[in-house]
């Protein structure tokens, strides 16, 4: 006499009464979120990625702080031998509202005038990089939005302080060397000796 497999079908497919338990178990501790393993593990990689992450950024300010030092220093430099070679007046303006800075020489007339060297054209202070100090021998303390270092044809370069600041607490001082024109880089805020002018 035949027989129905119809109910053992069901019973392999389900695991009867106790597969249909077992189910809806899984069902639940899917709705019910995150395991504590889980979410461990998740805060373990944010944690990580964090730790790689923020010293990286911190980097690239102090790149830009120095990258900006030693661009600054390097202009003044060249800007003294171009005014020994020309026996001209050479001014470095800095303004200092927009962070940018260009040459200048002085024309029969007895006025600067914006100059194209060869090398240098104008620069431009990194992002994020803001002038906090600017002193020099003929100026004093700028606070205005225009700072100049003057660069002599008989050799002599203005003696200046130029503090740089990130914003984020480094800073970076230039000292421009009278007698040599070149510009030695410190970590810090320098101090020099004369007496400022209009402090």
């Amino acid at each position: 006499m035949p027989t129905s497999k119809a109910g053992t079908l069901n019973n392999h497919s389900y695991g009867g009464t106790g597969g249909l338990a077992c189910a809806c178990r899984h069902s639940r501790q899917a709705q019910e979120g995150f395991t504590l393993t889980e979410v461990i593990v998740v805060v373990f990689i944010i944690s990580l990625f964090a730790a790689f992450t923020i010293p990286r950024l911190a980097d690239v300010g102090e790149l830009k702080l120095n990258r900006t030092a030693a661009h600054i220093g390097r202009t003044i430099t060249y800007l003294y031998s171009e005014a020994v070679a020309h026996h001209q007046v050479v001014r470095l303006t800095f303004d200092l509202a927009s962070g940018k800075y260009y040459p200048a020489s002085l024309s029969a007339k007895g006025e600067f005038e914006p100059t194209r060297f060869p090398l240098f054209a104008s620069g431009k202070i990194s992002e994020g990089i803001t002038v906090k100090r600017f002193v020099t021998m003929f100026g004093g303390s700028f606070s205005g939005t225009q700072a100049y270092v003057h660069l002599l044809p008989e050799g002599f370069a203005e003696k200046a302080l130029i503090i740089l600041d990130d914003g984020h607490g480094r800073t970076v001082s230039l000292l421009v060397d009278p007698l040599t024109g070149r510009v030695k880089t410190e970590r810090g805020e320098a101090h020099i000796e004369f007496a400022e002018q209009g402090a």
